[in-house]
């Protein structure tokens, strides 16, 4: 009998259902309070006049500008970082020198670490009229060019800062695919080109969706580098919903706006699940 009361009291790292239930009620609550509860307001709010600050928002010219400048812009940074990120990863992943490696995550996390005011300063300093840029243009003969308050700009100060998000996500990915498996394929005939399309590519999608997914949410809801960066010539949602509140005062409208991000975000995330798949999820929630 004391065997047996010995064995059940045993030390063990998985906690009980009745426990989790209880250690899980904080965090539910916090998720109750300062996420579900701001967004009921959010659609109450937004959809007070009858759901007419949709059709202000549609129907305004700088409303479908901003939308349209948000989402073109927020793809083609996804595109780069996914692009950039992925190159600087697989570099960390398969080099053997680390003095590379070193430098390859220096480059990451040091941008990682630092304010976004400083880094949009840093990209100021690369564009402006008498940046680096247009200094180096100078001394080819060649005229400045307009590069801040344009659209590559913020795209280039969003790209700039949502880089380290791809490379920490995406080197995870890369960590479980063996090397070897390349150079089998090259062994048998394939071009290293090839063997990194043919096998790397569709080891690596899911991953990298998931990545691209979680850049163009973050990349959505860019305040201060639009701003910074854009100003007028490159207005996004998250400057025009403070135009709402703190210019206009129509809060029906900064409402509906944050409401179309929340609905992009999750059409977004309804479409990676569908892509990579719940099973997918449900293993890489499992390893970690």
């Amino acid at each position: 009998m004391t065997a047996s009361m010995q064995l059940r009291r045993e030390w063990t790292p998985y906690i009980r259902k009745r426990y989790a239930l209880v250690a899980v009620l904080p965090a539910v609550i916090l998720l109750g309070v300062f996420v579900l509860y701001p967004l009921v307001l959010l659609f109450v709010e937004s959809s007070a006049d009858g759901f007419e600050a949709y059709g202000r928002i549609l129907s305004s010219g700088s409303g479908r500008k901003a939308i349209f400048t948000t989402f073109t812009a927020s793809l083609i940074v996804t595109a780069l970082v996914l692009v950039v990120g992925s190159l600087i990863a697989w570099t960390i992943r398969t080099t053997t020198r680390a003095g590379v490696r070193g430098l390859c995550w220096a480059c990451v996390l040091i941008p990682f670490w630092m304010g976004t005011i400083v880094k949009n300063y840093a990209i100021i300093l690369l564009i402006s009229k008498e940046g680096v840029v247009n200094t180096a243009l100078g001394w080819f003969g060649h005229k400045p060019v307009q590069l801040m308050y344009t659209t590559p700009a913020v795209v280039l100060g969003i790209s700039y800062s949502l880089v380290p998000f791809a490379v920490l996500t995406v080197h995870a990915v890369f960590q479980t695919i063996d090397v070897n498996l390349l150079r089998n394929a090259e062994v048998l005939g394939s071009t290293r080109s090839g063997a990194l399309l043919r096998v790397m590519v569709p080891l690596a999608t899911p991953g990298l969706i998931a990545s691209g997914a979680v850049v163009f949410a973050l990349a959505v809801g860019f305040y201060v580098t639009p701003v910074t960066l854009g100003g007028a010539q490159a207005p996004f949602l998250a400057g025009l919903i403070q135009t709402n509140i703190l210019e206009y005062f129509d809060y029906p409208a900064a409402a509906a706006l944050a409401m179309i991000l929340l609905g992009v975000a999750l059409l977004m995330m309804i479409v990676t699940i569908g892509l990579v798949g719940p099973g997918s999820i449900r293993k890489a929630i499992t390893r970690s």
